[in-house]
C-alpha cells in the first residue's frame, strides 16, 4: 500500500462501503513506487515516440469533441492558448453511477478520475470534511473518463460513442 500512495481497494481496510467499481481510499500517506525496472526501460524507449502519441491522442480528443456534440453531457474544456497531452477524456454526466454501469456492461472500459483528496480518510483525519470544496465534489459526482489511448482506432471510438449514446437515453 505504501508503494501506491497509501491507497487501498480492499473493502476490509476501508471506513465506508465502496461507491462503485472505480472506488478506492487513501488511508495513509504513501509513495508512487509502482514502476518496475522493466517498465522504466520501456518508458525510456518510448520517450522518442511521445510527440506522436500526444498528436494522436489530441486528434482522437478532437474527434470525441465533434461526435459528442448535442449529447446530454459536458465535454472537457481547455484554454485556447494551452495544450494538453490528453491523458484522460473525462466527461460530466447526470446519474454517473447508472451511466458508468451501462458503459461497463457494454464493454466500454470507463473509470472515474479522481476522488477529491479532502474526501479521503487520511485527509479527513487531518480535519478536512465533505463540503469544504463543493466544486471538486460536484465534479467527482458527475465525472466519467471514457477511453482514450494512442492506439485507439476510430472503430473503437465509434463503439464508445454508440454505447454512450444508448446509456444517456
Amino acid at each position: 500500500m505504501l508503494r501506491s500512495h497509501g491507497i487501498t481497494r480492499n473493502p476490509s481496510l476501508m471506513n465506508k462501503e465502496s461507491e462503485g467499481e472505480w472506488y478506492y481510499q487513501q488511508i495513509d500517506l504513501g509513495f508512487n513506487y509502482r514502476m518496475t525496472e522493466l517498465q522504466a526501460a520501456l518508458g525510456i524507449s518510448q520517450i522518442q515516440r511521445l510527440d506522436d502519441f500526444v498528436i494522436r491522442r489530441n486528434a482522437l480528443g478532437e474527434r470525441y469533441d465533434k461526435l459528442l456534440d448535442g449529447m446530454a453531457l459536458v465535454k472537457p474544456s481547455q484554454f485556447e492558448d494551452s495544450s494538453s497531452a490528453m491523458h484522460l477524456y473525462p466527461i460530466k454526466v447526470d446519474n454517473r453511477g447508472e451511466i458508468f454501469k451501462k458503459l461497463r456492461e457494454g464493454g466500454v472500459g470507463v473509470s472515474v478520475h479522481y476522488i477529491p483528496i479532502h474526501m479521503q480518510p487520511y485527509y479527513k483525519s487531518l480535519g478536512f470534511k465533505s463540503a469544504d470544496f463543493p466544486v471538486s465534489e460536484d465534479y467527482y459526482n458527475r465525472a466519467v473518463s471514457i477511453p482514450l489511448f494512442a492506439k485507439m482506432t476510430e472503430n473503437q471510438q465509434d463503439k464508445v460513442i454508440k454505447c454512450l449514446r444508448g446509456s444517456l437515453q
